[in-house]
């Protein structure tokens, strides 16, 4: 294989394959450009076939380079070598571009100036400081209580609080320190001893911060000893001070990254000089976690932590820092850590310096999140929100629902140009939650109602707590409005309601309920509330009602008479029934399908969301789910006189024995026109289940459904009125299901 090679450009053109014998010409034409600091182009457009020996020759290249801050380019990819890329991974780890001349440009705009080299002595010991050549960077100050990412962080010194739960994130102040994808911190509890964190993604790992100093996330340049030596902290902190007087100015702020080779006790530090700049900075902008800890250690020179290794080994120069902390702060490589003391020693350390002049709020290189007025959105949801919302730079989160177990917000979001994207909705619950949502989604919706479901973008973790993102694949712009089913029902008469249900269940969800299968199910056991969401039920009626589960009957003045404790029944007859199997009709079941899953646009588009609980289960279940909606959380009780009135309606309509028998509708109280909106859709439900299940009249499967959403209504925020009227139709529902056969 031949290679051609131009001096001025950096860059080569292999001609051929580059298979395990050419490789070896592209290997020495490219240690031809012994300069590790500058840029090397690589022009594939005549190469048509790249063996892995050619790979490793990329790679080794690509290490050398980065050991002096300089790129690989690839360009003129031609496919064949692209997919070999591709399919290893390592299409994004390489520079790719198209043309030599797009890659010269990009050299051109990011050149780096030469390395400046400063030799002095202090106190008899000679040090050499190289300077990388970037440009100083503003550092970032954090003094805004908000969770923020180690990437955004890179290398830092702060007091926040590294913790697994949420909800103990504002009781602790640790001293931490970060060095890319490793966090270091010192509990402010005294009976706690310090620890570490590595994180295998940078931008999905936070931090809890309350004051933060950040620096760039390359060093400045590197200090060491030209001679093998001890260094003590004082002979450190005096040559630190020697070199901000010849390279920058007593205000800088300096950050140190120290690497400590003793061959028995390695170490790495990552500390701030305690002095006057640290000092002014605290005091100017208010740093009072700073302030407090200058006050109580003015006689330390260093602020920060150390790493203790079981190894470390720096040969040369050549390996940069980002290659020490890849390589050696790691789980198994770190022994411990501690803070860094009066009188530490440093055998031929080398030392990594990053220096700044100035502060930038660090806030303002995150997302911007607004709200409406009143509305607490909170650091974890903020962090949740930037980390689903990366293509964005502004969104305004207004909320949506808040339900029982989740919060969901209507977002807006603009691009990184200022354009306003398409409207999207965040959903943030509890991790076990989004995660079961995010797969059932892609599971049971997406292959079977794609466009009437809800989309997920992507679902992202902190702590406890997780957020989705979903995307309307109908919606048609920026302008497009989505508003619950709950808004129809409300605003709507029955013969506008009707023909809508019809339209949601008949055509849309026909893949779910028009495809019955035949199984074996456990009806006691698959709607089984405590199971779910409400295992704290026995609790609720006894501090509610002063019921007790153990009880089999209790007195309900409202009827007159006593009834069957359906807590009891739950406890109870659910426990000895649970085993029991009977040959049902199943289906897909959304598994929580209530008004406020069911969107609709401007166009009466039907969109679904919320699949956590989505799942084959009984056919019926989705239908006595909205029938409890329908019967107690929206009925029309607001006093004594209602509630009256109620029963006797509600009394007779569980009197049926068959899914498809009528009820009675007997009412004649102040609402008969919300009395025929609900009756008229439970009957619709009814109807449904009926079809559903190949027109199967056994109302039991129905009734367990039924019961899985009436009795954990005292759990709800709703009226005390709502919750005594779910208390006996409950009653109702298990004297009839306990004539049952178990």
């Amino acid at each position: 294989m031949k290679v051609i090679a131009d001096e001025k450009t950096r860059s080569l053109k292999p001609l051929g394959r580059i298979d395990a014998i050419s490789s070896n010409d592209l290997e020495l034409a490219l240690l031809e450009f012994s300069e590790n600091s500058q840029d090397i182009i690589i022009d594939l457009s005549e190469c048509q076939y790249l063996s892995s020996a050619g790979i490793r020759i990329l790679l080794k290249t690509k290490k050398r380079l980065l050991s002096g801050r300089a790129e690989l380019y690839l360009t003129d990819v031609v496919p064949e070598v692209y997919q070999v890329l591709e399919t290893a991974g390592l299409h994004k780890m390489f520079s790719i571009v198209s043309k030599v001349e797009t890659a010269l440009s990009m050299i051109q705009l990011t050149q780096k100036s030469r390395s400046e080299t400063q030799v002095f002595v202090v106190e008899g010991k000679e040090f050499v400081f190289q300077s990388f050549g970037f440009e100083k960077e503003q550092g970032k100050l954090w003094k805004n209580p908000e969770i923020i990412s180690y990437h955004y962080l890179g290398y830092a010194i702060g007091f926040g609080s590294l913790t697994e739960s949420v909800s103990a994130v504002h009781d602790r102040t640790d001293l931490f320190v970060m060095a890319e994808n490793c966090c270091g911190f010192l509990p402010a509890a005294q009976n706690q001893e310090a620890d570490f964190r590595i994180a295998s993604d940078q931008k999905k790992a936070g931090i809890f911060v309350y004051e933060a100093l950040s620096f760039a996330y390359y060093p400045t340049g590197l200090l060491k000893l030209t001679q093998p030596a001890n260094l003590s902290s004082s002979e450190l902190m005096s040559a630190i001070d020697q070199l901000k007087k010849e390279i920058s100015t007593k205000d800088s702020c300096l950050l140190m990254v120290a690497a400590n080779l003793e061959k028995e006790s390695p170490s790495i530090t990552i500390a701030l000089p305690n002095d006057a700049a640290l000092q002014k900075i605290a005091e100017e902008e208010g740093l009072s976690h700073f302030g407090q800890w200058i006050h109580e250690n003015n006689k330390n020179e260093l602020f920060g932590l150390r790493f203790n290794l079981a190894s470390l080994n720096v040969p040369t120069a050549d390996l940069s820092l980002h290659e020490i902390v890849q390589n050696y702060l790691s789980f198994e490589n770190i022994l411990s850590v501690e803070t860094v003391n009066q009188t530490f020693q440093l055998e031929n350390p080398y030392i990594w310096l990053f220096i700044t002049d100035a502060f930038a709020n660090g806030m303002d290189q995150l997302l911007v999140i607004e709200t409406k007025d009143g509305l607490t959105f909170g650091s974890q949801q903020a962090f949740l929100a930037r980390q689903l919302y990366t293509d964005s730079s502004k969104l305004f989160i207004e909320q949506l629902h808040g339900g029982y177990s989740a919060q969901t917000y209507r977002v807006i979001s603009y691009d990184h140009e200022g354009r306003q994207m398409r409207p999207t909705v965040l959903k943030i619950a509890h991790r076990d939650l989004i995660l079961r949502e995010s797969e059932r989604c892609k599971q049971f919706a997406l292959p079977y109602i794609f466009n009437n479901s809800a989309v997920v973008l992507g679902a992202e973790f902190y702590c406890e707590t997780g957020a989705l993102r979903y995307n309307f694949v109908g919606i048609g712009g920026e302008a497009s409005q989505l508003k619950w089913l709950t808004h129809y029902y409300h605003q709507s008469a029955l013969e506008i309601l009707e023909p809508l249900f019809d339209k949601i269940f008949i055509q849309i969800l026909k893949p779910w309920y028009g495809q019955p299968v035949m199984s074996t199910i456990s009806p006691y056991k698959d709607h089984d509330p405590t199971f779910t969401f409400f295992p704290h039920i026995y609790t609720t009626v006894s501090e509610l009602f002063a019921i007790s589960a153990d009880e089999q009957y209790i007195n309900v003045p409202e009827m007159n008479r006593k009834m069957i404790n359906p807590y009891w029944f739950l406890k109870h007859e659910y426990a000895r029934r649970r085993q029991s199997t009977i040959h049902y009709h199943t289906s897909i079941c959304h598994g929580d399908l209530n008004m406020q899953n069911i969107l609709l646009d401007e166009n009466m588009n039907v969109y679904l969301i919320d699949f956590s609980e989505t799942r084959p289960r009984s056919i019926v279940s989705d239908f006595a789910r909205l029938e409890a909606i329908f019967m107690i959380d929206n009925s029309p009780v607001e006093n004594e006189a209602d509630m009256a009135e109620y029963l006797n309606f509600m009394t007779n309509f569980y009197q049926v024995k068959q899914l498809d028998e009528i009820p009675e509708i007997s009412y004649h109280g102040a609402h008969p026109d919300k009395i025929r909106i609900n009756s008229g859709l439970i009957l619709k439900m009814r109807q449904y289940a009926f079809s559903s299940s190949l027109n199967n009249p056994d109302i039991m499967p129905y009734y367990l459904a039924l019961l899985e959403w009436t009795l954990p209504i005292v759990c709800y925020t709703l009226p005390t009125y709502q919750k005594r009227l779910s208390m006996i139709a409950a009653s109702l529902l298990c004297e009839y299901l306990l004539h049952e056969p178990a």
